[in-house]
């Protein structure tokens, strides 16, 4: 479904396309675009030059309109993700959109219903967050630390993407609209006691 580059004789994005066909085999990610997302990201750094590559381009858009549904977003990263370099692609499009789409998403979620991910929208974006930190870390990894860091790097992410699939799947869960307000009131609630615990 989605195309990962592979480079002949590139260790680093070799390396991403193994990580990304155990990941899926092992795991069968119902995030399936998060996590091409993510292997596409991070293979980015194995890649010369400072833009991402053509041929993963329509799959890394198409990939995100799936992650931003119902949002249809797929002919702006295909646009902008030719015209500008990654890093810019990334700050200047990427990252506003995605923002624009799980606030959408909190509201009213991937299927039109309100507060549809529950509680665990939260947790949800901060795993989402988190894991974008972690992928974001990639070149730095590729370019600064030996190969035994490589593979650490690669237990950190794919510790980070279970976790972000195993919160994701929550937010799936078929609730009524009471059975959501409630959930999500009672999170709020227990965060604000957890909060005033830390302070006391």
């Amino acid at each position: 479904m989605y195309n990962l580059e592979t480079i002949k004789g590139n260790r680093w994005v070799n390396h991403v396309e193994k990580e990304y066909i155990d990941y899926k085999k092992e795991y069968k990610p119902r995030a399936a675009a998060v996590t091409y997302l993510v292997y596409s990201g991070v293979s980015f750094a194995g890649h010369e030059g400072k833009y991402f590559p053509e041929s993963m381009a329509n799959s890394y858009s198409n990939a995100f309109q799936i992650h931003q549904k119902p949002i249809r977003t797929c002919e702006i990263h295909k646009k902008y993700i030719r015209k500008f370099t990654y890093f810019w692609y990334l700050l200047l499009v990427a990252l506003p959109v995605d923002i624009y789409a799980h606030t959408y998403q909190f509201i009213l979620g991937e299927r039109g219903e309100f507060l549809e991910g529950g509680a665990f929208f939260i947790p949800y974006m901060c795993s989402h967050w988190t894991l974008l930190g972690v992928a974001l870390l990639a070149p730095t990894v590729h370019d600064n630390m030996s190969l035994s860091m490589h593979d650490m790097y690669f237990k950190l992410l794919r510790m980070n993407l279970i976790i972000h699939e195993k919160v994701y799947r929550c937010t799936l869960r078929r609730l009524t609209l009471t059975e959501r307000i409630l959930e999500f009131t009672l999170f709020v609630l227990v965060c604000k006691l957890c909060i005033k615990l830390i302070s006391i």
